[in-house]
């Protein structure tokens, strides 16, 4: 409970760099501003970069439930609601795409992973003993995840995808 508090505390909408227009629609559109929202985001992107016209109808998997699945959305049009969009709780954080003429999997590599998961243990870190805290300390708790959560962000939409990214494609025939 007491982290769950604290986590509705620091995750305001704002920032001191300004979100690019896409990833600002991505956290007004999931609630909140995430790591996993952002790389699911960039992943988006990526389709959208490596999409081609003869593709057709596309169809996509991810394959776990996380807040990646929003930024996914948001980016791609592919949604769950129309079921173009399915999640299938394998575990790894990869899309896979089905069209026409083959397949194309885009999946969160080892680095993308390791900045995500830092900054988790960072908030597993700043929240410890949250209830026992008086204002003053809960209050410079908040700015330094405010902070670093700014800063990892800013990172995550300028990286390459080459950094962030394994992209795999198949063609039938």
């Amino acid at each position: 409970m007491a982290a769950n508090a604290f986590y509705r505390m620091v995750n305001r909408q704002h920032m001191i760099t300004p979100a690019p227009d896409i990833f600002a629609r991505i956290y007004a559109r999931h609630g909140h501003r995430c790591t996993m929202s952002t790389l699911g985001g960039r992943i988006g992107l990526a389709v959208l970069r490596l999409r081609r016209a003869e593709w057709g109808d596309v169809r996509g998997s991810y394959l776990t439930r996380t807040c990646a699945v929003d930024g996914i959305a948001e980016v791609t049009g592919l949604s769950e609601d129309d079921d173009r969009l399915q999640v299938i709780p394998e575990g790894r954080h990869l899309l896979r795409l089905e069209h026409a003429v083959g397949r194309l999997e885009i999946e969160l590599a080892p680095t993308a992973l390791e900045l995500a998961g830092n900054y988790r243990r960072l908030g597993y870190q700043l929240e410890a003993g949250w209830d026992d805290l008086d204002s003053a300390e809960r209050e410079r708790r908040e700015g330094l995840r405010e902070e670093a959560l700014d800063a990892l962000l800013v990172r995550l939409w300028d990286m390459g995808d080459d950094e962030l990214l394994l992209i795999r494609e198949e063609n039938h025939g």
